[in-house]
């Protein structure tokens, strides 16, 4: 039996639905009564009789490596003998961050385990701007900087695949991208020629993309949280290609023309 963690969330929803259609037993949690990450007492009950799981941190995962700390120690109890770890693009190389430190405690805890760190998804796309592609723009502070997008289904096919035989992964990372690196601009166009209207790339400054995040009364900390998000990007951090996801699924990842094709109807009503 396989827990999903993050079940109701894009990269978690899209894990269950791919292990459904593949027929591998799996069970959701869910950020409720029955499992929620503030509160261990749940953590027996969402372990029993699970041998696998899919482990990704909530949104809000600023101490997400203190909350497994925990949760590590009841699958041991368990006798969970897999951990397929969903991290962040690039964490391996910020060893101090919250996702760098999960790594290490996974990595430690004794159980068998996989890392798979995700690009930018293309849901992105649909999650947070498609207000603003509808009206016609990309509004986003990256500049000329590119990012290797993948989507959150390749994602979760990888996800699958590795946990339906994890044992050809035992102790490995996967940095998931797509297959092709683009800037905004370039996006701009694509969305322009597939949805047959004119989208264009605005790339405020960081500064201005904030200011217009504080006047839609978003938390601070979120306005801060994605402005170093973006800078980051616009630093080029996101911007190489790897063949991991080809190497796993045997597969191409899926383009951004495919990607905008399929979501068409998404970016148009």
């Amino acid at each position: 039996m396989i827990l999903v963690t993050g079940s109701t969330g894009t990269f978690g929803s899209a894990v269950l639905k791919k292990l459904q259609e593949m027929n591998l037993a799996s069970r959701a949690a869910r950020l409720d009564v029955s499992f929620d990450w503030n509160q261990p007492e749940t953590f027996e009950d969402a372990l029993k009789g699970i041998d696998k799981v899919f482990l990704i941190a909530p949104p809000n995962f600023a101490d997400f490596d203190k909350k497994i700390i925990p949760f590590l120690e009841e699958a041991k109890k368990a006798k969970v003998n897999f951990v397929l770890l969903s991290s962040l693009y690039g964490a391996d190389k910020n060893l101090e961050s919250t996702m760098g430190k999960t790594e290490k405690i996974v990595s430690d805890s004794g159980i068998n385990y996989a890392i798979v760190r995700p690009n930018f998804i293309f849901q992105n796309f649909i999650n947070y701007d498609v207000e603003a592609i509808k009206a016609g723009s990309i509004y986003l502070p990256t500049k000329d900087s590119k990012t290797a997008y993948i989507d959150v289904n390749d994602v979760a096919k990888a996800s699958a695949i590795i946990l339906e035989n994890p044992e050809k992964h035992f102790g490995k990372a996967y940095s998931l991208t797509g297959q092709e690196s683009l800037s905004h601009a370039e996006l701009a166009d694509i969305f322009s020629s597939v949805l047959g209207k004119k989208v264009t790339n605005v790339a405020p400054s960081n500064d201005e993309y904030k200011a217009t995040l504080l006047s839609y009364n978003l938390p601070a900390e979120l306005v801060d949280f994605m402005g170093n998000l973006y800078a980051a990007v616009e630093a080029g951090n996101f911007t190489s290609t790897t063949n991991d996801f080809e190497m796993i699924t045997e597969n191409k990842p899926i383009t951004a023309k495919e990607f905008i094709q399929e979501n068409r109807s998404v970016f148009l009503n």
